[in-house]
């Protein structure tokens, strides 16, 4: 369990032109537009005050009602499946993509531990491992990125790690309002920073030099203008080639960060040891070392990532998206 408690080594004056900009409540957010938002919201507080294996189970019903109901997201999990892992039979692939849903049901009811739930509530459900190098490093004053895959407790591994050192991340703003001042209040609540992706990587960058430990989520294909194509899984992927960047900017030990959520409700955040002889220089092999940690993983608990997602739009020499 936690046990560390480590004051950041931040000069706060340096930050003063990149105080995340916080969002603020509209009375907009009263109208009916926002209802449902609200009505959500209620239930994922309501679950505060449920004993946890009820809470699990809903969470598991949601799992069951978004495998039945939202066709296009099974089939984009079933593709990507597919393609990670092609020596599987479909019933083991159809196995991984029924558990995945149902973490998924639970660890968006367990929003609202990371929204509203004191420390001690959450240092009971979670376990930390590794975090000694990180202590040392920080301790020493070594510059330190957690890059971490989406998986579907990476607001949770965000809450565990601010008990370490104080963090700074980024985020892309939803569509929804009312959805982005809720996430953004509940993901600074432990005293990270929060930017947004439209500031770019260099509030995150000017953060990590001043001392605040960056936690970064690096695996989106945003096309293949700004992407290299490295391996994941053996797939030539869209990969965004920033981690090597911003370690080279930032002089930073780049650690791996997971997080599974087991049977019990337990959240399990793992640290892996610094990426070794990281950065190289090259965009491809640094993008290459990034996904292989991940792709490590991930198969060990291949349940917690995000399959629903499509991990693989974008094709390289004018290939077709397997999601058409």
């Amino acid at each position: 369990m936690l046990a560390l408690s480590v004051s950041a080594p931040v000069t706060q004056g340096k930050l003063k032109d990149y105080h995340p900009e916080s969002p603020r409540f509209r009375l907009s957010f009263l109208g009916p537009r926002y209802w449902g938002t609200w009505l959500l919201a209620g239930t994922i507080g309501l679950c505060l005050l449920l004993p946890r294996p009820l809470v699990l189970a809903l969470g598991r019903q949601i799992g069951k009602a978004f495998f039945h109901r939202n066709h296009k997201r099974t089939r984009i999990a079933r593709i990507n499946l597919q393609w990670c892992f092609p020596d599987w039979d479909e019933a083991a692939r159809e196995a991984v993509l029924r558990e995945h849903l149902t973490r998924y049901g639970q660890a968006i009811l367990d929003l609202g531990l990371v929204w509203w739930a004191p420390r001690r509530r959450l240092d009971r459900l979670c376990t930390l491992s590794g975090e000694a190098e990180l202590h040392a490093l920080h301790q020493a004053g070594e510059k330190v990125l957690l890059i971490i895959p989406h998986v579907v407790g990476i607001d949770m591994a965000g809450a565990v790690l601010a008990k370490v050192a104080a963090g700074a991340s980024m985020m892309k703003a939803p569509s929804n309002p009312l959805l982005h001042w809720r996430l953004w209040h509940g993901r600074s609540r432990f005293g990270a920073r929060i930017f947004m992706r439209d500031q770019g990587l260099r509030p995150l960058v000017k953060a990590i030099r001043a001392g605040w430990v960056g936690y970064f989520m690096p695996d989106e294909d945003l096309g293949s203008q700004q992407s290299v194509f490295a391996p994941f899984f053996g797939i030539a992927t869209a990969t965004l080639p920033v981690v090597g960047r911003m370690a080279k900017m930032t002089d930073a030990k780049v650690i791996p960060v997971f997080c599974r959520l087991d049977d019990s409700g337990q959240y399990h955040v793992t640290l892996g040891s610094p990426l070794a002889d990281f950065p190289k220089g090259d965009a491809l092999t640094d993008a290459t070392v990034v996904n292989a940690a991940f792709e490590a993983g991930i198969r060990q608990a291949p349940e917690q990532y995000l399959w629903t997602l499509r991990w693989f739009r974008t094709r390289p020499s004018g290939e077709s998206s397997p999601y058409d």
